[in-house]
């Protein structure tokens, strides 16, 4: 099995920097989660948010600075910059969720558990993924296209719930809630792009 190590100085910040958008996505998702269990109210959810994406803005920021001077990196830079924005818009999309759960003032959202828990996975194995990267090259591919599995589980579960929505009477709130649910399946959409990089990328390399 081929193997890349990333040695000291600009590889290992890339790593960390990749590290920290991922955890911050995923700490995005446990505040949708707390939000949709009614553990914390939007309002709240919409505070945390806005910590979360300053520091995965942060990690980002600090992978641009550093790629531009690293001369040995486990894939393209080009590749390393897609996929560092498609985290981003991971965290993005997550955001937006809570925002807008907020606007709507939406008090029934139990009903969105299954999909968010549903992110969360997925997101855990993008990261797991990425791990692979700096450690396990030749088990990246794998592991992507298994983050791209668990984000198809996001579009099921976004399915039946959006079946649910749309099997009641037409009226504001559930339209409303249709755009809430919508917004959780681009998460998915967000998470497989993610995956996609990251497998292209690896295949270019030929891990």
């Amino acid at each position: 099995m081929r193997r890349w190590r990333a040695r000291r100085g600009g590889a290992a910040g890339l790593s960390k920097a990749l590290a920290g958008q991922v955890h911050a996505a995923l700490e995005g998702a446990a505040v949708a989660r707390a939000m949709v269990a009614d553990e914390i109210t939007p309002a709240q959810a919409r505070s945390r948010i806005a910590e979360v994406e300053h520091r995965g803005d942060a990690m980002r920021a600090a992978l641009i600075e550093k790629l531009s001077r690293t001369l040995v990196v486990p894939l393209d830079r080009e590749d390393i910059f897609r996929l560092s924005r498609s985290i981003d818009d991971v965290l993005d999309t997550i955001r937006e969720f809570i925002r807008e759960a907020d606007l709507y003032q939406i008090e029934d959202r139990r009903s969105y558990v299954p999909v968010v828990e549903a992110v969360g996975t997925a997101i855990e194995a993008l990261e797991a993924a990425l791990e692979a990267l700096w450690r396990t090259p030749g088990d990246v591919l794998p592991r992507a296209l298994e983050a791209k599995k668990a984000a198809r589980a996001v579009n099921r579960e976004y399915q039946n719930e959006f079946a649910r929505i749309v099997g009641g009477e037409l009226s504001p709130r559930t339209l409303k809630h249709r755009e809430l649910v919508k917004r959780l399946d681009w998460v998915g959409v967000r998470i497989s792009e993610a995956a996609d990089v990251l497998a292209d990328g690896a295949l270019k390399r030929g891990y």
